[in-house]
């Protein structure tokens, strides 16, 4: 056999049974016409009544839309304080370290920060959470069961970044071995332009002809939309079941410690964080993290951690 020169053209025999569809489409198309005459016959001698749901349901949406808006619609401040950060942690190269009371003074500091413009201001309450590590695998432990409920983007990346540390620590004398170049690999097709165009394109088409094969009386489909609500109902109300079990008698988790202070200025609230009992230099890898908002704004999280 010999090397032909490429051609790139349209895939004539590969797709010769689109033509199978003409007579379909053509039936559909006079069949839409008609239904349409029919529908434009029927003004005037159908009309339809809304079911008694929508009035008697209006308070409770009402009441529920403005809950959901003043516990969670409120975005308070946030502040992470990790040992990885720039002039932060302690420590050279990989190896970075922050304790606790640290932690505590740096959001302490932040607080009364004028240079940053996103500094929260006027009387408000504050939440605080501490994340408290001996070792890196105890810090990235403590922080994957916060982040599987509320994931805040810098202490993702502060348990990224200890489970990658941790990762290297157990595997920098492992030497990996590497097969000869180049390795076979799949090949989606979809991916490519003209495959992936001509696929919507005649998946469409069947799209089409599908929704005519799938068409059934009006009783009929009013008795599956009835279905489908009512199996999403449950559906809804088995979701927010599981979750609630899912959080339901849980255990103190020694190494995450929250505390509620305020109302106050920016002052007020440091003054009260600093105060009082706080664990000491002995965690000496922690993380920490500060909300400042509403006592409303703050209400959904303060007891999710359990204060």
């Amino acid at each position: 056999m010999t090397w032909a020169p490429v051609t790139m053209r349209w895939p004539e025999q590969a797709t010769q049974w689109m033509g199978g569809l003409t007579a379909a489409k053509d039936l559909a198309g006079g069949e839409l016409v008609n239904t349409a005459q029919r529908l434009a016959g029927l003004e005037g001698l159908a009309s339809t009544n809304p079911g008694p749901v929508g009035d008697a349901a209006k308070g409770a949406i009402a009441a529920g839309r403005a809950a959901l808006a003043e516990q969670l619609g409120q975005a308070p401040a946030c502040l992470v304080v990790t040992p990885f950060q720039s002039g932060i942690g302690q420590g050279r190269g990989y190896q970075r370290f922050l304790s606790a009371p640290n932690v505590l003074e740096h959001l302490a500091k932040k607080l009364e920060d004028v240079t940053d413009t996103g500094r929260p201001g006027g009387p408000q309450y504050a939440l605080s959470i501490l994340f408290l590590g001996t070792r890196l695998e105890q810090l990235a432990s403590s922080l994957a069961r916060f982040n599987a409920l509320l994931p805040i983007p810098d202490l993702v990346r502060t348990e990224r970044r200890a489970q990658h540390l941790v990762k290297l620590e157990t595997e920098k004398w492992e030497i990996p071995g590497a097969g000869p170049l180049p390795r076979w690999q799949a090949l989606p097709l979809v991916r490519c332009t003209v495959v992936k165009a001509a696929k919507q394109s005649m998946a469409g088409q069947l799209a089409v002809l599908e929704s005519y094969a799938a068409d059934s009386s009006p009783l009929g489909d009013l008795a599956a939309l009835a279905t489908r609500k009512a199996a999403q109902q449950q559906g809804r109300d088995q979701q927010l079941a599981d979750l609630k079990n899912l959080l339901a008698g849980g255990n103190p988790d020694t190494s995450m410690r929250a505390r509620l202070i305020g109302p106050g200025n920016v002052s007020e609230l440091r003054r009260e964080l600093l105060a009082g009992d706080a664990p000491g230099h002995e965690w000496v890898l922690c993380a920490g993290l500060m909300l400042v908002g509403s006592k409303e704004g703050l209400s959904f999280v303060q007891e999710l951690v359990g204060l």
